[in-house]
């Protein structure tokens, strides 16, 4: 790992070092083209750059008066994938590796995977009981495992087996970590999305599992023994024909102590929702069979497709709500009996988020909560289509869902198309940003007052980051020279000076007790950089940098 401070000086030498390559030998990352525009990620506390040709992640680093560092990063040979951790500390590069031929200059080089996190020193994983690399790459939420999996794409085997998993333990060093190949039992079925659960109150205690949904079928691996006994296979029919019913995606209960795991499975393809729960799996002296566990199957007719699911805590109790959109309409299902209650929506809403760890629980039909012990969501719905006429955003207060349902929704007075929910961190929790579709506005929604203050722009071609510190929002024009800051205190825009197309904006930390910075990318021959100080947004302090690639070469 190779650091540099970049300066005018620096530029001049790097330049003339590469002249002087070219009166010899050269390494080939100095000919190799650039990827336009290399991958790039918030680390928080520093922004990577992922350079294929030469085999390395570049990580930017910004001191005192806005300086910018390249660090140089060697990762295995043949770049096929990096993913970010769900939450954006770590960088994982998986990579192919190399295998000799005759006369080959290059030694054998086992598929691996580079773990880069912010202020840590990278840890390699070598896969050397695997030959042939896999490209797919989805991460433990908690950051323990990783799974591969083939992705297709030229850089992939000719033939290759879809339901091939390989499991690695993160968690462990790479001395002692084991990656864990793993077929999955196929009925024909292609895996689709992958869940990681939390640990799960099964049967045979808490265990978290991996869900893997297939084009036709759901399987349930144990994570803590991938390897042994088998994981489960559910089968996806509604008993009265032969269609096969396909997965679009889970919702998972962990359990408490009332009532066990449970597994929602909403379906592309037919009206039905599908619940799962847990029973044990004992033979005659009640010594576990297999897994120790089964699922139980539990199918809902909802009266139209369902585009999203969630479990939440009701006046009732537990239930599974499922949003139809078709029926301008939410169906609640009582996961354990199947009974349902249906709850008329003012439009057709397509996504639900439970904003209740946000807010505190939803006020009940006597101005408390349904439970003191269980207390009630309340929810976000809107619509995440591109369709006119779903506009909208509203509150749905799941204390009055069973008692008063038609006075549980409380809208908003958006008249755009919502596309997505961007989450504020603290000390802002109670705000979200919404991202429209084809509209030339964005809001900040405050889900404490119920209000949302639009910003308008001058194109809608806008794309959004917030600030990891919770105090403002950054908009801009991918390709365009438009970057703005937005506070979420006074809600007022301030725009930066860029003077190059910009390809992403990432507000990272400093020192402790300095200032964050801002990174705004420019995609150019070797990726430039306009830095700012975040919090004075001062034109007359802010640097630009050229040539990032090249100054961080080894």
């Amino acid at each position: 790992m190779k650091a540099r401070v970049i300066g005018r000086s620096t530029r001049r030498l790097v330049w003339t070092a590469a002249i002087v390559a070219g009166c010899g030998g050269q390494a080939t990352f100095w000919t190799s083209p650039v990827g336009a525009p290399p991958p790039t990620f918030n680390l928080g506390g520093e922004v990577a750059i992922v350079d294929s040709g030469a085999d390395r992640v570049v990580l930017l680093t910004v001191g005192a008066g806005q300086s910018l560092t390249t660090t140089s990063v060697p990762v295995g040979a043949d770049i096929l994938n990096a993913v970010a951790s769900p939450d954006g500390t770590k960088l994982f590069v998986v990579s192919g590796g190399h295998r000799s031929q005759l006369g080959d200059d290059q030694p054998d080089e086992s598929p691996s995977i580079t773990v880069i996190a912010s202020g840590a020193k990278p840890l390699r994983y070598d896969l050397t009981n695997i030959t042939d690399p896999l490209a797919g790459l989805t991460i433990d939420p908690a950051g323990r495992w990783v799974v591969l999996y083939p992705s297709g794409g030229s850089n992939q085997p000719f033939v290759e087996n879809p339901n091939e998993l390989v499991v690695l333990d993160v968690s462990q060093p790479p001395a002692t970590a084991v990656a864990v190949a793993h077929t999955l039992m196929s009925f024909g079925g292609h895996p689709q999305r992958f869940t990681f659960t939390p640990p799960l109150a099964l049967p045979i205690g808490s265990h978290p599992l991996l869900i893997v949904e297939s084009d036709q079928d759901l399987s349930l691996l144990r994570l803590d023994d991938p390897s042994q006994p088998a994981e489960i296979t559910v089968p996806l029919t509604n008993g009265s024909d032969t269609q096969l019913l396909s997965p679009a995606g889970i919702a998972v209960y962990p359990g408490d102590a009332t009532i066990g795991a449970c597994v929602g499975v909403r379906l592309s393809n037919d009206d039905d929702v599908v619940a799962l729960q847990f029973v044990p799996s004992t033979d005659a002296n009640g010594n576990p069979i297999g897994n120790g566990f089964l699922p139980t199957v539990n199918l809902t007719d909802v009266g139209g497709i369902a585009s999203d699911i969630a479990f939440v805590h009701t006046d009732s109790g537990l239930r599974l709500a499922a949003l139809v959109p078709t029926k301008n309409k939410a169906t609640l299902i009582d996961p354990v009996t199947s009974l349902t209650a249906d709850v008329a929506l003012p439009a057709a809403y397509q996504s639900l988020s439970v904003v209740t760890g946000s807010l505190g629980s939803a006020s009940g039909c006597d101005g408390g909560t349904a439970s003191a012990a269980t207390p009630t969501d309340v929810a976000l719905l809107w619509n995440g289509g591109t369709v006119a006429g779903q506009e909208g955003v509203a509150f749905w207060e799941l204390g009055q869902a069973g008692c008063q349902p038609y006075r549980s929704i409380d809208t908003i007075g958006i008249t755009d198309v919502v596309a997505e929910v961007l989450d504020v961190p603290t000390p802002n929790t109670t705000l979200k940003v919404l991202q429209t579709e084809g509209a030339d506005a964005f809001y900040i929604l405050n889900l404490a007052n119920r209000t949302a203050a639009p910003l308008v722009t001058s194109s809608a071609d806008i794309a959004l980051s917030v600030s990891p510190l919770g105090d403002q929002v950054w908009s801009y024009i991918p390709n365009a020279m438009t970057v703005f800051a937005t506070d979420f205190a006074h809600e007022l825009p301030r725009s930066l000076l860029i003077e190059r197309p910009v390809s992403a904006v990432y507000e990272i930390a400093r020192a402790p007790g300095t200032d964050p910075a801002v990174i705004v990318l420019h995609d150019e021959a070797d990726l430039g950089a306009t830095v700012y100080d975040a919090a004075t947004l001062d034109d007359g302090t802010r640097r630009l940098y050229t040539d990032l690639l090249l100054e961080g070469a080894p």
